[in-house]
């Protein structure tokens, strides 16, 4: 699980906003056992990981990662590989990100990594800067939302550029007897028609998506 956790320190005189660049891998005695020394294939690919969740970071590209190993008793093994990172870019772009319920609690073991082994923190002296926890469920809302505003906008955009839409036929024509003119005197009809409605219905479409996204993000 790649994964880019911002984290602010809160103790002074330490203060600093921070990234942890992390990869969560466990993988089965199977999955191991396909491997020569599946342990080592198994940090190779965590420290793999780590590079791929922040690309563009240096600190993630250069730095080897702290690995953190843990057996399981079915004979699979977790393995967790952490780089800490002062770059604001990636601060930034990390609080971006909102976290799921597993990632969640990835980023509090971040947090908790930061202090113990970087800053010689106790627990509880940093603060995981994040969005709060929104479910799957939270954020198929959000998309259906945001598809709402969207479907509108351009729904109220086509009626307005029908509004514009005025065809003129040729002079000495005859709907009746020229098949080009009849389909043109027909699409300006149809945009006549359709122009108002087309910009009503988007507009309540758009203030629809709008308000819901207002709702959830009041919650």
């Amino acid at each position: 699980m790649p994964l880019n956790v911002p984290v602010t320190l809160t103790t002074p005189p330490i203060d600093g906003r921070y990234t942890v660049h992390t990869d969560r891998q466990r993988w089965s005695a199977g999955q191991l056992a396909d491997h020569l020394d599946g342990r080592a294939a198994l940090e190779a690919a965590v420290r793999t990981g780590v590079r791929k969740a922040a690309s563009t970071c240096a600190y993630a590209g250069l730095t080897e990662p702290d690995i953190d190993t843990a057996a399981h008793p079915d004979g699979s093994v977790t393995m967790t590989g952490r780089v800490l990172c002062d770059e604001s870019a990636c601060h930034t772009a990390a609080q971006h990100h909102y976290f799921d319920a597993a990632e969640s609690i990835e980023a509090k073991t971040a947090a908790d990594w930061v202090a113990q082994k970087k800053l010689d923190l106790a627990p509880g002296e940093l603060g995981v800067v994040q969005e709060r926890v929104r479910t799957g469920h939270e954020r198929r809302q959000r998309r259906g939302s945001l598809g709402f505003v969207l479907v509108g906008v351009l729904c109220a955009a086509a009626g307005g550029a029908m509004s514009q839409y005025d065809y003129t036929k040729p002079k000495g024509t005859s709907a009746g007897t020229n098949i080009s003119v009849l389909i043109w005197t027909n699409v300006d009809s149809l945009c006549d028609q359709w122009a108002f409605p087309a910009v009503i219905a988007g507009t309540l479409l758009a203030l629809y998506g709008a308000a819901r996204l207002a709702v959830s993000n009041a919650k």
